[in-house]
């Protein structure tokens, strides 16, 4: 059995890592990446990481059709576009969806996303707290697993024989969905209150306030506010806000300097900036569902009306003061 990963970016290729007591084929669109794997055993985009003889990468999307199990790591924006080109009819696919993110055009979550363009036989969330440069360094993670079977989560989980990366059940897709692609947003946030040296007791407050709006955009789907307390929902957010690792938070730092307020150079400089993309879907969707997220939207302001940053902050700090309530 081959297992299939359809995304030839760093994370990926840590699953391919983990995964890689299997048989492992990698489809990546770079044919220098798909080279450099299959002649080197390595991505170059991936430090500290070399593969065994299992891994070995494709350009050819056709090569994953008949794998039962298919892990879907690709940028959110890009899932329609490159499932789009292949003839996926295989009805025995168990896919697993790794990306984070919520598509702009559509609104939808990615789960509607693949439903939309493929038949399955399973269809699963890996979410949580796990940058790629210490998966592959095998140092201790833990992740979400959703499935609405339980009997695949076990199926799925044997797959990882890899005692540093531990792997919990849930059943509620939607909400490990949600607290995967908001915490980018936040993450933004939180590297913007760095860049402008707020201090340590903005930043607490401020991941204290995004985990409200998270649960409560959570709630308006009738996702299960409780995911929102584990690894997909608050342990994201706390990585992704607390270290400078994150790209999202890199992002927001180097906003908070930038001289200018055209941010379009700073995205180009790094990987996918995932936060940039996910707040403009979140942001239509909470306008049209009338969800109250302040930070939320000072960060689409900034980044999308190029709002001052200061007038931002200033505006979330004058807000009414009110009860607490998560």
């Amino acid at each position: 059995m081959t297992i299939g990963i359809i995304g030839g970016g760093v994370w990926g290729s840590a699953l391919a890592r983990i995964l890689s007591q299997n048989k492992v084929l990698i489809y990546a669109r770079d044919e220098n990446i798909v080279k450099s794997i299959n002649d080197h055993k390595l991505n170059p985009k991936l430090k500290y990481s070399t593969f065994n003889h299992n891994v070995n990468a494709t350009s050819s999307l056709k090569e994953l059709k008949n794998c039962i199990y298919l892990f879907i790591a690709l940028p959110t924006q890009n899932i329609r576009d490159v499932i789009s080109q292949s003839d996926f009819q295989n009805k025995k696919h168990n896919i697993i969806i790794c990306s984070k993110g919520i598509e702009i055009k559509s609104s939808k979550f990615l789960t509607q996303v693949v439903e939309e363009l493929m038949p399955y036989k399973s269809i699963s969330i890996l979410s949580g707290p796990s940058f790629s440069n210490e998966v592959v360094q095998n140092l201790p993670t833990a992740v979400t697993l959703a499935t609405k079977d339980k009997s695949n989560f076990e199926k799925i989980s044997k797959l990882i024989q890899n005692k540093e990366f531990r792997v919990y059940y849930s059943n509620d897709l939607l909400g490990t969905q949600i607290g995967g692609a908001l915490k980018n947003i936040y993450a933004v946030a939180a590297g913007i209150a760095k860049g402008l040296n707020l201090g340590e007791n903005a930043k607490s407050a401020l991941i204290s306030r995004s985990f409200a709006e998270m649960t409560r955009f959570a709630e308006k789907f009738k996702a299960n506010k409780n995911t929102l307390f584990g690894l997909s929902g608050l342990g994201d957010l706390i990585l992704t806000c607390n270290s400078e690792s994150s790209r999202n938070t890199q992002f927001g730092i180097k906003i908070a300097s930038a001289k200018n307020e055209n941010y379009s150079d700073l995205l180009k400089s790094q990987e996918v900036t995932e936060g940039y993309y996910t707040v403009e879907a979140v942001y239509n969707i909470s306008k049209k569902n009338k969800i109250e997220m302040p930070i939320m939207e000072s960060v689409y302001n900034i980044l999308y009306k190029q709002h001052n940053l200061k007038d931002e902050l200033t505006k979330l700090l004058n807000r009414p003061l009110k009860e607490e309530i998560i």
